[in-house]
């Protein structure tokens, strides 16, 4: 029995929805992964933050080279507002990254409850990778177009970014700010899009023995990690392009 390959998640069990003065809460597969990355880093970095030593352990060697990874690509491109941008870059980064690779833990996409859709039975997975989820890549990328255009506000002005974006021709504003709303469509759909095809290849992959799973699932690491980089170099691009002219000079 195939598990059920989903575009939107799925509540992770019977019954897991709720009524609130806000509207219906439903605990869906994705959420549940979400939460578990949520702690699994938010713990070992308070924990890290309290024993920082001259001579560093494993966790802090981590953390440090992921942190000055991405530091090495925000100063070089963001100018003044680097050190501004840096927190929220680097949290971008090692977010997607981790969602990504979590979704390759065990049982995670496997197993399940069992329900009928189109008269086959289809296993509804209880663990599902939270980038796998439209709801998430669509939050973050709102995320990064409000830093993308928030900068460019706080470099030229409001009235200057609007002429920025322009190109300095009031008649082509309406298609150039088309094009600027599709920066949300284009990094949610292509990190989204790359996780669930990971997703469907991974659950096709394991039911055909785990020779072919293993190799699936060296790819999809590799996988994680660019789309990590390239969701946070876009964003960095994008920054870097609305500051403009006036941050280069």
């Amino acid at each position: 029995m195939l598990p059920d390959f989903s575009i939107k998640a799925e509540p992770i069990c019977h019954g897991c929805e709720w009524e609130t003065p806000l509207g219906l809460f439903r605990l869906t597969n994705s959420m549940v992964i979400m939460f578990v990355v949520m702690i699994a880093l938010i713990v070992p970095a308070l924990l890290v933050r309290r024993n920082v030593g001259m001579v560093p352990g494993a966790a802090q060697n981590l953390m440090e080279f992921l942190l000055e990874a991405v530091e090495g690509l925000v100063g070089s491109a963001l100018g003044r507002f680097s050190q501004q941008l840096y927190p929220l870059i680097a949290s971008f980064f090692i977010l997607i990254l981790f969602s990504n690779w979590f979704s390759l833990l065990p049982l995670v996409g496997m197993v399940g409850y069992v329900e009928v859709h189109d008269g086959h039975e289809v296993v509804i997975p209880y663990l599902r990778p939270a980038t796998a989820d439209i709801n998430l890549t669509l939050a973050l990328a709102i995320g990064a177009f409000l830093v993308i255009h928030s900068t460019g506000i706080r470099s030229h002005g409001l009235i200057g970014h609007i002429k920025s974006v322009a190109q300095n021709s009031p008649l082509l504003f309406p298609i150039f700010l088309v094009i600027e709303l599709f920066v949300i469509v284009s990094l949610s759909f292509r990190l989204f899009g790359n996780l669930f095809a990971g997703e469907v290849l991974l659950g096709l992959a394991n039911w055909q023995g785990w020779i072919v799973g293993a190799i699936f699932l060296v790819l999809e690491l590799l996988f994680g990690l660019i789309q990590a980089i390239v969701f946070t170099m876009l964003t960095v691009s994008f920054t870097s392009v609305s500051i403009g002219s006036e941050e280069h000079h």
